[in-house]
C-alpha cells in the first residue's frame, strides 16, 4: 500500500510476521538542486501514528521533521548552557 504527498511516500512494510510498520521516504532534493533522493526511515505503527497525529493540515511530513528537528537544536542547547552555568566555572574574557 502506497499513499503519495508532495513531500514524502509513505507505505506499509511488514517483517515477514504479524507486525506492519509504516516506512517514511521523504524525497531530498541534492544541494545542486538538479538531482533527487529518496530516504527510507522505517518506523512502528504507533510512531508513525504519532507523528501522523502532529501534523498539521497541509503541512508536509518535510516541514514538520525540520521543525523538530531545529526544537531538539534549542533544547539541547539550552541543556548545555543550563549544564555549564550549574557548573559555575567561568574565565573572564578580556575585550
Amino acid at each position: 500500500m502506497r499513499k503519495m504527498s508532495s513531500e514524502a511516500e509513505v507505505r506499509a512494510v511488514s517483517d515477514h510476521g504479524e507486525n506492519i510498520a509504516q516506512e517514511i521516504m521523504p524525497k531530498t532534493t541534492h544541494v545542486t538542486g538538479k538531482m533527487s533522493a529518496t530516504s527510507r526511515i522505517p518506523v512502528s505503527r504507533a510512531v508513525w501514528e504519532e507523528l501522523s497525529g502532529l501534523k498539521s493540515a497541509g503541512e508536509t511530513y518535510d516541514h514538520l521533521l525540520a521543525e523538530m528537528i531545529e526544537r531538539e537544536k534549542n533544547r539541547r542547547l539550552f541543556e548545555d548552557m543550563d549544564r555549564i552555568e550549574k557548573r559555575g566555572k567561568f574565565v573572564a574574557m578580556k575585550w
